[in-house]
């Protein structure tokens, strides 16, 4: 301990933000001045950066027909060396259901853990093995007045430092079109608000995750009214709390969309319809990619088209902001058992991840380890 004492400040915290949070933990009771040092919000930020830089993968499996099968997995270096952790949730009590992921930010990963209408949520580190239980959601289903859905997402605020944890319900009107209201959880201020803002002109599509990109969440749409028969995307801006509706490529008028991350940028994979009732149905794979132009506005650029796509793959999301994770459905890959791969949209490198998730559902997102606290 002498000889480390001997050492520059500087070097001892530098060292240490190179180690692995496990590692870290244990330290804690080393010295006080090493629990000091690592609880600090600087040497966290600093920790942080250097995980950020290598993602590993989580995974929440299971099988979609028993529901049985099911975990949340870790897979570390999921190219090279690859190697799988089952994470145990320590929640105290029991579940009626297995939590779902609403979204991994930072080494924080909220879960929704209840049995209908996302109206229970815990923030966990797995990485400290922190978990706290969220306050109940302000808005709530009755009898005159029952939810229909509910969407959310999870992400992190930089212009407030904050995370925040996005409710938006949806209510079936008298008129048989939805009511929207809307709540914020502020991780930083410990508490759920309902906020006036909100969307028109679209309805929110079931089954995908919201997307994080540039301080916004990010949700797939139907257009409607002056949209009508268009897929937009619905942006939440964490930092203003206003929401905006971002018009896509006509392609995805013909075809399933995805909206992903890609390089800190806002993107849609646009693959086929499984089944499309009018006959319009595209047979190719696209990826579009939205950035900034010289005249301040922004547009949409093609990257990828693959003509006579198969209808068995399916895009999942990113991992490392930078390759496309696909996964084949109902179509076991007969070559190595392998269900699921990564794409790499520049050079249009695939490589083979040793998983097998035929007729298995399952959310991916990229984490990273920190030791940023669930409070």
């Amino acid at each position: 301990m002498a000889s480390s004492l001997s050492l520059p400040q500087n070097t001892i915290t530098d060292i240490l933000s190179r180690l692995p949070v496990k590692s870290l933990t244990r330290f804690k009771s080393v010295s006080k001045n090493w629990a000091d040092l690592t609880s600090a919000p600087a040497f966290i930020a600093a920790h942080l950066r250097r995980s950020s830089t290598d993602p590993s993968l989580l995974i929440r499996r299971y099988h979609s027909q028993s529901g049985w099968d099911y975990g949340i997995w870790l897979i570390t270096n999921p190219t090279l060396s690859y190697a799988t952790q089952l994470l145990r949730i320590p929640l105290e009590e029991s579940l009626p259901l297995f939590p779902k992921i609403v979204g991994s930010v930072d080494g924080l990963v909220c879960l929704d853990i209840s049995p209908c209408y996302a109206s229970d949520f815990a923030m966990w580190n797995p990485g400290t093995k922190q978990i706290k239980r969220l306050p109940l959601p302000l808005i709530t289903s009755s009898r005159d007045n029952p939810i229909w859905m509910v969407f959310h997402g999870f992400g992190f605020d930089s212009f407030n430092n904050d995370y925040k944890l996005v409710r938006i319900v949806s209510f079936r009107g008298n008129d048989a079109s939805p009511f929207l209201r809307v709540e914020v959880y502020s991780l930083r201020e410990a508490v759920w608000k309902e906020i006036e803002e909100r969307f028109e002109l679209a309805l929110l599509c079931g089954g995908q995750d919201a997307v994080v990109v540039d301080g916004s969440l990010n949700w797939a749409a139907i257009g409607l009214q002056g949209f009508a028969d268009r897929k937009v995307v619905i942006s939440f801006d964490m930092g203003r709390e206003v929401f905006n509706t971002i018009p896509l490529p006509p392609v995805t008028r013909y075809g399933n969309v995805k909206v992903v991350s890609y390089m800190g940028l806002l993107a849609v994979a646009v693959y086929p319809l499984v089944f499309a009732a009018n006959g319009n149905n595209m047979n190719r794979f696209e990826f579009w990619v939205q950035s900034d132009c010289e005249d301040g506005m922004k547009r949409w650029s093609n990257m990828v088209v693959v003509e006579n796509f198969s209808k068995s793959l399916v895009p999942v999301g990113t991992w490392g902001d930078r390759e496309l994770m696909f996964k084949h459905v109902g179509v076991r890959d007969r070559e190595n058992q392998s269900s699921l791969f990564l794409f790499d949209p520049v050079d249009h490198t695939t490589k083979r991840l040793p998983v097998d998730f035929v007729d298995i559902c399952f959310q991916g997102f990229s984490y990273v380890e920190s030791l940023v606290s669930v409070s």
